[in-house]
């Protein structure tokens, strides 16, 4: 008799667990902080320069290909439209591999969003001067939750890349066998990650940046992604698709790249997911930009 309520006891509790595992994939997410109240002078300020082509043009050579936005001093990179091999058969919940077309050019920032970037959001734009911000010198990355990311980008007009965007922009449109971060050497030169970040992160634009121009895709910080996670969003796919873009239906959030502390290294193809209210000092953000254009 006391084997038989025990292991009641047992089905009872695995019963109550699941339950609440359940209820936690359905909670409703979190409502997005409030806007901040913002001045005539600054609405005016953000209007000025919401459309790109009054950004700064840092690359005479090719026009519009690298911008400087004058209202964050970021400076977004153009990624071109195309096709690539997005996922990895090899990994559960990057499966199956399969070919995706991104039909649009975009910009993406150049680099993860800085504490210096944010305290000037926080000083200039009534940004949220609540939230903690590491001890570190202002080309630190600025750690994040994901709320906080997208309070970020709307204030300014920008967006979160989808997942799709971010692993093309990370691999800068390079072939698989050409990627080098696929060996420890090459991932030195490219990634601070746990081999060589001494268990912090670095100054942005301290690697060589990606085909793409691009610094820090890969370690340094996660990235968060304009997506709900979900493990098995590509065994929907078919073997061409067109700017897929995730479900919205899913409690946690998309992030890429892995950070100082990924062991192993993360790979272009690397998924995780985050609550969205959730910060730590692993997670950052690098905004993205549709082109209209």
């Amino acid at each position: 008799m006391p084997r038989f309520h025990l292991r009641t006891n047992s089905l009872v509790l695995l019963l109550l667990l699941a339950v609440a595992a359940c209820d936690r994939k359905v909670a409703t997410k979190p409502p997005p902080p409030a806007r901040p109240e913002l001045t005539a002078a600054m609405k005016q300020q953000l209007a000025a320069h919401a459309d790109p082509d009054t950004w700064e043009n840092l690359d005479t050579a090719r026009p519009g290909h690298r911008l400087r936005d004058p209202r964050t001093g970021i400076v977004f990179v153009r990624v071109p439209a195309g096709e690539f091999l997005m996922g990895n058969d090899a990994v559960p919940t990057e499966k199956p591999q399969h070919r995706v077309r991104l039909s649009r050019d975009y910009l993406l920032a150049e680099t993860e969003l800085t504490i210096g970037q944010w305290q000037r959001y926080v000083r200039e734009f009534a940004g949220n001067p609540e939230a903690p911000v590491p001890a570190q010198p202002a080309e630190h990355p600025m750690t994040l939750s994901c709320l906080e990311a997208q309070q970020f980008c709307t204030q300014f007009g920008y967006r979160l890349p989808t997942e799709a965007e971010w692993e093309r922009a990370c691999t800068g449109g390079l072939p698989r066998e050409q990627e080098p971060w696929a060996n420890e050497e090459g991932m030195r030169k490219y990634a601070w990650f746990h081999r060589n970040a001494e268990m912090k992160a670095h100054p942005v634009r301290t690697r060589e940046p990606n085909a793409f121009g691009l610094y820090d895709m890969l370690g340094n910080l996660w990235e968060w992604c304009g997506e709900d996670y979900n493990p098995v969003a590509y065994l929907k796919r078919g073997p061409l698709t067109e700017d897929p873009r995730g479900p919205s239906t899913t409690f946690d959030h998309a992030l890429r790249g892995g950070s100082w502390f990924s062991v192993p290294p993360a790979t272009p193809r690397t998924r995780t997911a985050g609550g969205f209210a959730e910060q730590t000092a692993f997670f950052g953000c690098r905004p993205a930009l549709s082109i209209l254009k």
